[in-house]
């Protein structure tokens, strides 16, 4: 994963754009169009979020939990690219990010 994709991240979380739709899709677009199979995974779950946003209002709980998993769990996976962790490593944390959104969205880990 590069460390531009990463930058882009740490912007897109610090601009709160997870509730913004546009936004959103407009960052899983971009990281679909990366060759990194990480990427791939990342907008795969950012993607579960839209759709979940799409389905209708999210009651304010719902919110928080989403939140709390897909912000430190995102930064987890930052915190590899920016540290040189092996790939191994930043797969396994994007993995700990799908399966723990997985239940929140409706989606199958």
């Amino acid at each position: 994963m590069r460390r531009a994709i990463v930058e882009e991240l740490e912007h897109f979380l610090g601009a709160e754009a997870l509730w913004q739709p546009d936004e959103l899709q407009v960052m899983v677009e971009h990281l679909r169009a990366e060759p990194d199979v990480i990427c791939h995974r990342l907008a795969a779950n950012l993607a579960a979020v839209l759709r979940r946003i799409h389905a209708g209002p999210l009651p304010p709980r719902l919110v928080a939990d989403i939140e709390g998993v897909v912000y430190p769990r995102l930064w987890k996976v930052m915190e590899a690219v920016w540290d040189e962790l092996p790939a191994s490593e930043v797969s396994t944390r994007a993995t700990v990010l799908q399966r723990r959104l997985a239940p929140l969205v409706g989606e199958s880990p």
